[in-house]
């Protein structure tokens, strides 16, 4: 373990909106009164519809995606929070994900990131503000089914700690998913921002996951992150405080030299956490609708990421052939293996055929993964 003092100094700048903009019935919770309280500077407008802002929105800006991540909306969901993740496609093996979508959009500006397309018709950045009524729900499911075991991500259409400092869920998420005996909260990031997180009192039914990638790739393709060392450096400030922590290789991207690149990202991330400190290490190859490769192409002209060819699979979604997904995940598999023969290493969205070429046998052997997998 390292010696570092349990500190955010040197973190990425905090996210300040353009403007903000509170639905009609929104402003009176708690919740949008914290945000607002934070927001002083920023103007404040008053509007009955998120709905018709957005479609305004979309007809004056040349760069809908871009653009919209500027302006923040307090709004209130009305439904269900929480769904099944949408890992589980045809073909596909699902590891019983749940996600729920607190927030809409993303700060970041990822090259590959999926909401692109997603959210074209809905692109400004949105967070819900009736909290009270996700725990409400959240309650009655856990109780409802006391022999499941839950796994609850947050960041399906967002970053789940990006916006924290100033939308801060963490601080009730963590307070009321350390009450449960049989769910767990995983917020998965690119962010650097974990300010909320060192101050909490009990980790205990917290994972604090990051995506990460090869240096070179943040810099192509991950616009607006934080590099790799920051985010490693917030992962290890949170395995000091107590959590549980668990990385992301994914999208894994085939830019040349790729082999070399992820050794040294496995060896940078050895040098920071150790092995008995990660909950897991996912896997997973960068993949998309056809739909969204214009986008891609459009916004983002300098991309690598069509350099490899890809054809599509039983989902839809066009990935690199077979062959290189299976040299990439053995290889990647290969060195983080090297450090650490009893690390729990999982496929995400990916076939049951590439689970046996690649690892030789199904989640379902392995006894860490065996409660959250589904073939």
């Amino acid at each position: 373990m390292s010696n570092k003092t349990i500190s955010s100094e040197g973190a990425t700048a905090i996210y300040q909106p353009d403007a903000v903009f509170v639905e009609e019935g929104c402003k009176d919770y708690p919740f949008a009164q914290k945000i607002l309280s934070g927001l002083s500077n920023v103007p404040v407008y008053e509007i009955q519809d998120a709905g018709e802002l957005e479609k305004q929105f979309k007809t004056s800006q040349p760069d809908v995606f871009g653009e919209g991540k500027k302006n923040l909306v307090l709004s209130r969901f009305n439904g269900s929070f929480l769904k099944k993740c949408p890992g589980a496609s045809p073909g596909m093996v699902c590891c019983n994900y749940y996600v729920v979508n607190l927030s809409k959009n993303c700060i970041y500006d990822c090259s590959y990131c999926f909401l692109q397309d997603f959210l074209n018709n809905n692109p400004l950045q949105v967070a819900y503000v009736n909290v009270e009524d996700l725990f409400r729900e959240l309650e009655e499911v856990f109780t409802q089914h006391p022999d499941r075991a839950f796994r609850v991500g947050t960041g399906e259409i967002t970053d789940s700690l990006a916006l924290d400092c100033l939308v801060p869920y963490s601080q009730m998420l963590i307070p009321f998913f350390n009450k449960q005996k049989n769910a767990v909260l995983e917020l998965k990031t690119k962010s650097d921002r974990v300010e909320n997180l060192l101050n909490q009192p009990d980790p205990t039914n917290v994972i604090v996951s990051w995506s990460i990638n090869p240096q070179q790739v943040i810099d192509l393709e991950e616009k607006g992150t934080p590099d790799l060392e920051k985010r490693l450096h917030a992962a290890s400030l949170c395995v000091e405080k107590g959590y549980r922590v668990g990385f992301h290789l994914d999208p894994i991207i085939l830019i040349p030299g790729w082999e070399k690149a992820y050794k040294e990202l496995v060896d940078t991330l050895f040098d920071f956490i150790p092995a008995s400190n990660m909950e897991w290490v996912s896997l997973g190859s960068f993949r998309y609708r056809s739909s969204l490769k214009p986008i891609i192409k459009s916004r983002h002209p300098e991309t690598l990421l069509f350099t490899g060819e890809h054809l599509p699979g039983k989902d839809g979604k066009f990935r690199y052939l077979r062959p290189l997904r299976n040299n990439a995940y053995e290889t990647i598999r290969g060195f983080l293996q090297d450090k650490s023969k009893e690390m729990s290493i999982y496929l995400c969205m990916e076939t049951k055929e590439i689970w046996e070429d690649v690892t030789g046998k199904t989640p379902r052997s392995d006894e860490k993964l065996d409660m959250f997998f589904d073939l």
